[in-house]
């Protein structure tokens, strides 16, 4: 009878510590995306944040990053800013606006303000997201500052 009842608690203890044990499995990490700025004195934010890449279809195969941030306020609901990073590695860094490594435009009621001056930059590349901020100024005098984006890999 003893050795039933040890055997029994072994073999509990045993289910118990091998319970406990972590899985090799992979952990999945949501993104949460999201896009702000400050124009004037209105703060932009974006309901939906949409990235994705272009073939550009050029001679040496260079793709576009492109991240689209729709706002997320009722009263100027078609509002939205779009970002590209022209020639698009993966990697991280500031892209200059006026080089001509990246562009912005900023979509007011149905009108399009394209930027003549600013930057785009990427900060962090992980496994899920792209993380970075921007900052331009229009032709048409409109400052897009302290700009933020945080995507999920298009």
């Amino acid at each position: 009878m003893k050795k039933i009842f040890f055997s029994v608690i072994t073999l509990l203890m045993c289910a118990v510590i091998f319970s406990g044990c972590i899985k090799n499995t992979p952990y999945i990490t949501t993104i949460n995306p999201s896009m702000t700025a400050s124009i004037g004195t209105y703060n932009f934010t974006a309901a939906t944040v949409q990235p994705s890449t272009q073939d550009t279809q050029s001679h040496d195969s260079v793709t576009a990053f492109i991240i689209t941030g729709m706002s997320s306020d009722v009263t100027v609901p078609l509002d939205k800013i779009i970002l590209s990073i022209n020639k698009y590695k993966g990697l991280t860094g500031v892209y200059s606006i006026v080089q001509g490594q990246a562009s912005a435009y900023y979509v007011h009621s149905k009108v399009v303000s394209q930027a003549a001056g600013g930057v785009v930059a990427i900060t962090k590349i992980s496994g899920t997201s792209v993380t970075g901020y921007f900052s331009f100024n229009t032709y048409d005098g409109i400052s897009v500052l302290n700009g933020a984006f945080n995507v999920g890999l298009p």
